[in-house]
C-alpha cells in the first residue's frame, strides 16, 4: 500500500489546523508527502529513513540533535500495514509533548489504509463477481474451468443448490434519449441504492449483481428455504420507491450449468408477465405451469395452428375472456358465471356460441385443449 500526497496531504492539513505542530509524513522511500511546510514535499527525511530501517519508532531530543545534524527536536513512528512498515509520521516539538499527537496521526493513516484497502477488495470482489454472473447468463457454451476458478476465488460453491431471480426495474433502464447526465447519475445512484439494500434482505449464501438495461440477478440458496420470503420482501423494498418492475424466479438447482437454467426460467417468467401484460409482481416459474413450454414452440409454428383453425377475427373480447375465466376457473360453471357477472344460462349460450363459430367443442377434452393452446398461443404472439 503506497502512501500519496493525495492520502496523506488532507489528514496533516486538518490536524494542523488545530495544533501548533509541523507535521511531515513520509511514504516506504522516505520521501516527504505531506508536510506543513510545502516546499520540504518531494524532499527525503533522515530520520524518515532510520525508522524505516529500524522498524521502530523515534524520539529525537535536544541531546539527540546535536548528534544528528540538521534535525529538530520530535517524533517520528512507523507506519504500518499488514506487518509491513509502509510510511513514517514525524511530527517537530517537545517529544514530551509532541508523541501522544503522533500516534494519533500514526492511527489515522493506518486506519484509512486499511479502509483504502478493503474497499480495493470489495470493488474486485464486486468487478470479479459482475464478470463471472455475465460470463455465466451468456447463450454460448460454458467456459466451465475459468467459471470454476472464479467461483472458488469468490468463495461460491457450485454444489449449493440455489434459485435465480431476476429482477427487473424500469426506472434503471438506460435509453438514448437520456442524454442529461444528471439523469444518468440518479439511475446510477438508484443502482446502488438497490444493490446496498439487498445486503440486508438476503443471507450470507447469496450473492447479486446488476447485469443489464435495469435488471439485477440475485442468486438465492435454497438450504435458508427461505425463497418466497426474500422475493416478498425485495418485492416491498422495490414498492417503497414506487418503482414499476418485474421479479421473476427460477427452480432451485445446482451447479453452473443449472444456475443458468435458472436464470432461463426467470427470464422466461418476467417475459410471460410482460406478454400477459400482468401487473408489476413477482412470479415463479412454477406458476406458469404449461406455458413456458408452450413459448418454446416457434412462432412460425404457433401462427400456422392458429391459422388452421382460423383463430384470427373469429371471437370477440367478450368471447376470449369467457374463454380464459372458463378456463381458470377449472371449467366451474357457477364460479365461472359470478366471476363473469352472468347468468349459467348465459355462460351456457357463450360457450356454445364459441364452440360454432370454433367448430370446437369446449365439452371435448381434444378440442378444449385446442382452445386454450389457441388463447395461449395469441398472448405469446404479442
Amino acid at each position: 500500500m503506497k502512501i500519496t500526497t493525495e492520502l496523506a496531504l488532507p489528514i496533516a492539513s486538518q490536524l494542523m489546523s488545530v495544533m501548533d505542530f509541523n507535521i511531515n509524513i513520509m511514504d516506504d522511500q522516505g520521501i516527504i508527502v505531506a508536510s506543513g511546510q510545502s516546499q520540504r514535499i518531494g524532499q527525503q527525511h533522515e530520520g524518515a529513513l532510520q525508522v524505516l530501517v529500524t522498524r521502530t519508532q523515534q524520539l529525537i531530543g535536544e541531546e539527540e540533535c546535536r548528534n544528528l545534524p540538521g534535525s529538530k527536536p520530535g517524533v517520528n513512528l512507523p507506519i504500518e500495514f499488514q506487518d509491513n512498515v509502509v510510511g513514517v509520521v514525524g511530527i517537530t516539538g517537545n517529544p514530551e509533548e509532541v508523541y501522544k499527537f503522533g500516534t494519533i496521526i500514526k492511527m489515522n493513516v493506518e486506519i484509512l489504509l486499511e479502509q483504502i484497502h478493503m474497499n480495493k477488495q470489495l470493488h474486485f470482489r464486486k468487478m470479479a463477481l459482475e464478470g463471472f454472473i455475465n460470463e455465466l447468463i451468456v447463450p454460448h457454451n460454458l467456459r466451465e474451468k475459468k467459471l470454476k476458478m472464479t467461483a472458488r476465488s469468490l468463495q461460491i460453491d457450485l454444489n449449493m443448490e440455489r434459485s435465480i431471480m431476476v429482477v427487473e426495474i424500469e426506472e434503471m433502464k438506460w435509453s438514448e434519449e437520456m442524454e442529461s447526465s444528471d439523469l444518468l447519475q440518479k439511475i446510477n445512484e438508484r443502482k446502488e441504492q438497490f444493490l446496498n439494500g439487498l445486503k440486508v434482505l438476503v443471507s450470507f449464501h447469496s450473492f447479486y449483481a446488476y447485469i443489464e438495461d435495469g435488471a439485477f440477478f440475485i442468486a438465492v440458496p435454497a438450504e435458508d428455504q427461505f425463497q418466497k420470503p426474500i422475493y416478498a420482501k425485495i418485492e416491498q423494498y422495490i414498492q417503497r420507491f414506487d418503482y414499476r418492475y418485474y421479479i421473476g424466479v427460477g427452480k432451485f438447482r445446482s451447479g453452473l450449468e443449472g444456475y443458468r437454467a435458472s436464470y432461463n426460467e426467470a427470464r422466461s417468467c418476467i417475459r410471460l408477465s410482460k406478454r400477459f401484460q400482468q401487473a408489476s409482481q413477482a412470479t415463479c416459474i412454477d406458476d406458469w405451469g404449461i406455458i413456458p413450454y408452450l413459448d418454446l414452440i416457434p412462432q412460425s409454428v404457433q401462427k400456422e395452428f392458429m391459422q388452421q383453425h382460423k383463430w384470427s377475427g373469429q371471437l370477440n373480447e367478450d368471447h376470449k375472456q369467457t374463454l380464459r375465466t372458463f378456463l381458470d376457473c377449472n371449467l366451474d360453471v357457477r364460479e365461472t358465471a359470478a366471476l363473469l357477472h352472468v347468468h349459467r344460462n348465459t355462460l351456457f349460450y357463450r360457450l356454445d356460441r364459441i364452440s360454432q363459430l370454433l367448430q370446437l367443442d369446449y365439452r371435448k377434452f381434444n378440442d378444449l385443449f385446442k382452445i386454450k393452446l389457441l388463447l395461449t398461443f395469441e398472448q405469446l404472439q404479442n
